[in-house]
């Protein structure tokens, strides 16, 4: 059967319902395709659950910076406030720009989207797999797999990245576009756990600590994080490390964990401390040096990493240059890296379909007219914060049409 429509959405996630509602709201016959049973299953995971749904702060995306940060000046933190103002969701912004539904539930970011989209009568269908799309005299064909060949005027795709697989993530939408003259830069993980040799990190398992990170390629520091860092069975999570992650790139590289520079203003101030914990507890384990400063374990690892023996010595018989090699240790422990996590284990994707093929005001193709695409399967990603949802929204949104609408939808609300 053939079925037509003004504007086809493949894909039904953030970017998706969200560049179908705004289609819709501009008089626009729109389906919405989604492969899986239900829409919005990565958004339910965001945020543990909260879903973090954008950042009013500084922006912090990579890949296309520019053309990410040129997206969210034309549908900024504001215009998505209003926008799901208008289908009844409040929000409520929390430290560091973090923006929530004031619910602090994902379920009812989507039942606002899923109402959003039967107010506008958007017709959507789930369980339906494209299995190609082509374009021929002005028409996008989009072929199921159960033989039905879907028709519009105007395509946007919205599959998302590789990355959660389980929560439905492909690279289907990578070679949809590619099928249509686009170009793929290359995909990776990004914000996962990272792997890390085994010797510096043994025993650690569970604990977690506050402290600056830098990733470091020999003197070279490559990016830097502060934070709470978890250390795992295979090497370090958090959001500090999984904000470092997008940069693993190569063999070769370390973390170098600050872990002192949160407890102590300088690194003096630490040294004078040492040095009167070696006075009061001669008689005892080295280990004591470091005793409520560091749980027992990350003490043992610090002065293991140090070189300090620790075959019954006692604290008396550490002399200066022991002390200040604890203490350098501390400010600069080292863990080698491996790799990352793949990409099923990755919060988002890296790479993807290159932006520069794409108008950022309209998030249509500069090679096939009435082609948009928006999302994750764009080459955009951001820090944790809201930013990767936002950036899906606000593209959505443009490539459904909200540039005209921006003001009937600030008015209205």
């Amino acid at each position: 059967m053939k079925f037509h429509y003004n504007t086809i959405v493949i894909g039904g996630g953030a970017a998706g319902m969200t560049a179908a509602i705004s289609s819709a709201e501009h008089g626009k016959k729109t389906l919405l395709l989604e492969k899986s049973d239900r829409l919005g299953r990565k958004i339910s995971a965001s945020g543990n659950g909260r879903c973090n749904m954008m950042n009013s702060g500084p922006l912090k995306y990579y890949g296309d910076t520019k053309f990410a940060n040129e997206v969210i000046y034309h549908c900024n933190c504001n215009d998505l406030i209003c926008f799901f103002n208008k289908y009844g969701l409040l929000v409520k912004e929390q430290e560091e720009g973090r923006v929530y539904p004031v619910t602090m539930r994902s379920a009812s970011v989507i039942d606002t989207l899923q109402n959003a989209l039967k107010m506008n009568h958007v017709d959507v269908k789930c369980k339906i797999f494209i299995t190609g799309i082509s374009k021929a005299e002005n028409i996008f064909y989009c072929e199921s797999d159960a033989g039905d060949i879907y028709t519009s005027d105007a395509l946007i795709i919205c599959t998302g990245g590789a990355a959660q697989k389980k929560l439905g993530g492909s690279s289907d939408g990578y070679h949809y576009l590619q099928s249509m003259h686009h170009h793929l830069d290359p995909v990776f993980p990004s914000l996962v756990p990272v792997i890390t040799d085994h010797k510096s990190i043994s025993g650690l398992s569970g604990i977690r600590i506050s402290c600056n990170i830098s990733l470091k390629d020999g003197e070279k520091t490559i990016h830097q994080e502060k934070g709470e860092v978890l250390f795992t069975e295979y090497g370090l999570s958090g959001i500090c490390v999984m904000q470092c992650s997008r940069f693993v790139n190569k063999t070769g590289l370390f973390f170098e964990l600050d872990l002192l520079s949160s407890i102590f203003k300088t690194q003096n101030e630490a040294f004078v401390e040492i040095m009167s914990r070696r006075s009061r507890f001669g008689n005892m384990s080295p280990i004591m040096l470091l005793e409520g400063i560091f749980l027992p374990k990350l003490s043992f690892a610090v002065l293991k990493q140090a070189g300090i023996p620790l075959r019954g010595e006692t604290v008396i018989d550490l002399n200066d240059n022991d002390l200040e090699k604890i203490i350098k240790t501390a400010y600069h422990y080292r863990v080698e890296v491996i790799e990352t996590r793949k990409l099923e284990d990755a919060q988002v994707t890296a790479g993807g379909i290159r932006c520069d093929e794409f108008n950022p005001q309209t998030l249509e193709s500069k090679k096939i007219s009435g082609l948009f695409a928006a999302g994750e399967i764009l080459n955009v990603d951001g820090d944790c914060g809201g930013f990767n949802l936002m950036f899906a929204f606000a593209s959505g949104i443009i490539a459904g049409g909200f540039q005209k609408s921006k003001l009937n939808i600030a008015e209205d609300t």
